[in-house]
């Protein structure tokens, strides 16, 4: 037996064949980077997929690294025939596949430094494993103690390629991984293996002959046009799968914008997207109808120019805290192209890409309906508040009004002492007084049922001007009217109606001293509504004291109860219309009543 050991091992020769070193480089590093890519895929998978996807990529980086092998095994000129023998083509396959196997397995956890080792630490013993089975079956080596630097230096030259492949596409960095990391990575990768193999034949203790192959010209060529022929297919299958997986990306793009664009085109709430200069960059359908502005006629503007005045500061604060990507909700008002303001609800959220804030993203709510009924609920719960409180105390008030008021008539009517009488006739001017408040009162208390019958607004109107005409030319206050038709047709009662309008015209005389002009307009709006403006030109209210217009004892003037809107306000409301309330300080006020039409057939005027 050791006659025949020895026949072998000196006859061992191996050639190291310049072209096949040259394609087990190409096969290697093609099979792993594909091995890479196939674990860079079972990352985005479901869990129910991951492991597949991870024997996948086992399976490609084991096959380059057994398809290695061979290649290189067939520089041994002696042996041939062992190389194919059915259990060491299955054990030497089945060997790295698992090292690579349990590799990935460990790629896939948490803990970076951790992993990379251990995974590289796999991949070493599977290698290593391998070159000492091929070692002892096809080269007959024998291992002793004093043989340890044979497999502690091909340990490391596995363990230092893999860790330093495995760091340029899993780095520590955790950036994106890119096809430059993971090429890199399995050039590293199929270098050091094939140093590993040819450390094998080198340091191997058999007597050997190792010789460098020769070329004829011929020869040269054809494995040229091998090379090339290989390296073209290769390229094919990489742009082949590139293009798939590109196309695999482009159709998830466009489906994500569909749906992208199908979420915003139909949102009901308005979405635009701002640079961080707070410039418009897009705005979708329902912010321009709420907004009255178009896309194309705001892509030069900032969004604050269309910001109502009154929540400018806030707003802006809003703006400024989500660009160092705090997500803001604010309430705010947008001025309408049109000049009305929009209230709305603004949700602001940092518009990011790689990390960093672009922009940002503004979802706006369109909250006036609930503003005004919200409003209204205040006023309503203001009117029941005052209706219970006159109910419990208008009665008991009258009764002894009745006899001050008789009493103080009596002596006014004896007296004969001048002082006595002024004094007296100040007492029942202001009896009167508290009866008229007190009158109001009943009024929220207990409302009158009437029936409503038709009436005809402008000859409602044209009553009122002259009542008052005579107190505004005194004055010096003129009363111009405008009337879209001859007769707008209402369903109310009259003289409730009446006074509303004799409120609203008294307090615009009284709101300018200096005289001028109020104008009485009557137009119908798109929803066949009679819309009455009384414009004056008066003092005008403060903004901060507009909204609390209304309430009950809340009024501007000297000698004012502040039941006079709220009892009009009222009224409205009980015939289905509205009232609305506008002024500029210095300029003038101007008071909107809504009221429905009667009949829908208008004489023009």
């Amino acid at each position: 037996m050791e006659n025949g050991v020895e026949r072998i091992m000196e006859d061992l020769i191996y050639e190291f064949h310049f072209f096949l070193i040259l394609i087990s480089i190409l096969m290697v590093v093609s099979y792993t980077y594909t091995a890479f890519g196939f674990h860079e895929k079972a990352m985005n998978m479901a869990h129910s997929s991951r492991k597949l996807w991870i024997f996948g990529s086992a399976l490609g980086m084991g096959a380059g690294i057994w398809i290695l092998q061979y290649l290189v095994l067939l520089g041994i000129s002696t042996a041939v025939s062992s190389l194919y023998t059915p259990w060491f083509v299955v054990i030497s396959l089945v060997i790295p596949v698992v090292g690579s196997f349990l590799s990935f397995n460990i790629l896939s956890s948490k803990g970076q430094l951790k992993r990379l080792a251990m995974a590289s630490f796999s991949l070493t013993i599977a290698l290593v494993f391998l070159q000492v089975l091929t070692s002892m079956f096809l080269l007959e080596e024998v291992y002793r103690l004093t043989d340890w630097w044979r497999i502690v230096i091909p340990g490391l030259i596995a363990f230092i390629s893999t860790i330093c492949s495995l760091w340029l596409v899993y780095g520590a960095s955790h950036e994106k991984r890119n096809s430059w990391g993971k090429l890199s990575g399995a050039i590293v990768f199929g270098l050091g293996t094939l140093a590993l193999h040819y450390f094998t034949m080198i340091s191997s203790a058999s007597a050997s002959n190792f010789n460098v192959e020769s070329y004829s010209e011929s020869t040269v060529l054809q494995y040229l046009v091998l090379v090339v022929i290989f390296i073209i297919s290769v390229l094919i299958l990489i742009s082949v799968m590139r293009g798939q997986k590109l196309e695999a990306q482009a159709t998830q793009l466009q489906e994500s914008e569909r749906k992208y664009h199908s979420l915003v085109e139909n949102c009901p709430d308005g979405i635009m997207v701002l640079d961080m200069s707070g410039q418009i960059l897009n705005m979708n359908p329902a912010l321009e109808k709420m907004s009255g502005y178009s896309s194309n006629s705001t892509s030069k503007n900032t969004s604050f120019q269309f910001v109502d005045q009154r929540y400018l500061k806030q707003t802006l604060n809003c703006f400024e805290r989500t660009k160092k990507g705090i997500p803001q909700k604010c309430e705010s008002a947008i001025v309408h192209r049109e000049g009305h303001s929009v209230h709305v609800k603004l949700i602001s959220i940092p518009h990011m890409i790689d990390g960093k804030v672009q922009g940002v993203i503004v979802i706006v709510e369109d909250i006036t309906e609930f503003k005004e009924t919200e409003a209204l609920l205040r006023r309503s719960e203001k009117l029941t508040a005052v209706g219970e409180l006159a109910a419990g105390v208008a009665h008991e008030i009258r009764n002894p009004l009745t006899s001050l008021k008789g009493f103080a008539t009596l002596v006014y009517s004896s007296s004969e002492d001048d002082k006595s009488k002024e004094f007296l006739q100040i007492m029942l001017s202001e009896i009167d007084r508290i009866n008229f408040i007190v009158s109001e009162f009943m009024l929220l208390a207990k409302p009158q049922e009437k029936e409503f019958g038709e009436s005809d607004l402008i000859s409602l109107l044209q009553h009122v001007v002259a009542l008052l005409k005579s107190q505004a030319i005194l004055k010096n206050i003129v009363i111009r009217t405008q009337y879209e038709c001859d007769h707008f047709p209402i369903l109310g009662e009259e003289n409730q109606l009446k006074q509303v309008f004799v409120n609203v015209v008294k307090n615009a005389i009284e709101a300018m001293p200096d005289g001028g002009t109020i104008f009485v307009k009557v137009k119908e709006n798109e929803k066949k509504e009679a819309v009455i403006t009384i414009a004056d030109q008066g003092v005008g209210i403060p903004e901060h004291q507009l909204p609390r217009i209304g309430e009950p004892f809340y009024t501007l003037k000297e000698n004012g109860t502040g039941l006079g809107l709220m009892v009009s306000f009222s009224i409205i409301d009980n015939h289905n219309g509205r009232m609305r309330l506008t002024s500029v300080e210095g300029e003038g006020t101007t008071v909107e009543v809504i009221l429905p039409v009667y009949e829908k057939k208008l004489v023009n005027a």
